[in-house]
């Protein structure tokens, strides 16, 4: 574990400096992880590190996030840690996805192929098909339980059946998630969205590209805003 905790303290090191941030002190403040937590971690105490603060310390060094779990053998094998009540048994292993761009749950905007984080997930989710997650902005979908800050796991396919709920690009230009609505007989699509508030919109079918199928909602209440 030692040795573990050296490749660790190397990978932080490298990231500091790339991210010119000066001092373990100050890395605490950005992550919001303890001095002691990022020395127990350098010294390999840490047996089994905590998922949440290997994530904080990422995202404060701007690193990915599946190369700090690599360094300590957690990637597509991480461990639920949490108490459980008794009988109830933890899921041996999660599965690690990219989230993929920013959704707009509203206007559509442009949606960035980038990679901006990765989260893990049940492998009974997702037992067939391509899978990734898209992060969510605006509340249009929150009859659907969609709230501004969720993470939705999409299911990659280029249909849906009407009334689903999918991931949608609009002119391939900007992503939205809405229900999806076919109106064949005059060749257009219908995005519907779950709060009564929006509007719903309609395009000509040229112009819409199913992205895949919104197969569930994560809810994280330090994402919302």
């Amino acid at each position: 574990m030692k040795e573990k905790g050296k490749a660790f303290r190397r990978f932080v090191d490298k990231h500091m400096a790339q991210k010119g941030i000066e001092s373990y002190k100050e890395l605490s403040n950005l992550s919001d992880v303890s001095p002691s937590e990022i020395s127990n971690l350098f010294a390999g105490v840490r047996q089994k590190p905590s998922l949440e603060i290997l994530e904080r310390i990422s995202s404060a060094l701007g690193a990915n996030y599946v190369d700090t779990l690599d360094i300590f053998g957690l990637f597509g094998k991480s461990k639920i840690k949490a108490k459980l009540p008794k009988d109830i048994n933890p899921i041996d292993n999660m599965v690690v996805l990219p989230v993929v761009g920013v959704v707009r749950a509203g206007q559509p905007i442009y949606a960035e192929e980038n990679i901006i984080g990765y989260e893990p997930i049940n492998p009974e989710w997702v037992r067939s098909g391509e899978y990734f997650f898209l992060q969510v902005v605006g509340n249009s979908m929150m009859g659907s339980g969609i709230n501004n800050g969720s993470i939705v796991l999409v299911r990659k396919q280029e249909y849906v059946e009407n009334g689903e709920v999918a991931a949608v690009m609009v002119d391939e230009e900007s992503a939205t998630i809405k229900r999806v609505y076919y109106n064949r007989d005059i060749g257009t699509v219908t995005l519907q969205p779950d709060n009564t508030t929006f509007v719903p919109q309609t395009y000509s079918a040229n112009n819409i590209r199913i992205v895949g199928k919104v197969v569930r909602a994560i809810i994280d209440p330090n994402r919302r805003k």
